[in-house]
């Protein structure tokens, strides 16, 4: 890795940092067609599920106060 490239996005403002760091972040993040289709398809069945009444529902706040 370069070090004055580094040096350079440490000398940046905070949010000019974060906004560089997701750029590069994004850069590497890439999910696969076949990967993105098969979340679409979970969700769609999770949403199917609930609205059958068949999924088990969790209340958010009583679960984070019973750990």
């Amino acid at each position: 890795m370069e070090s004055i490239l580094l040096d350079k996005a440490l000398n940046l403002p905070p949010k000019e940092r974060v906004a560089f760091a997701e750029l590069i972040l994004a850069s590497i993040d890439k999910e696969s067609p076949d990967v993105r289709q098969a979340w679409i398809t979970e969700v769609k069945d999770r949403i199917a599920a609930v609205k059958k009444g068949t999924a088990k529902l969790m209340d958010f706040e009583k679960l984070y106060d019973e750990s």
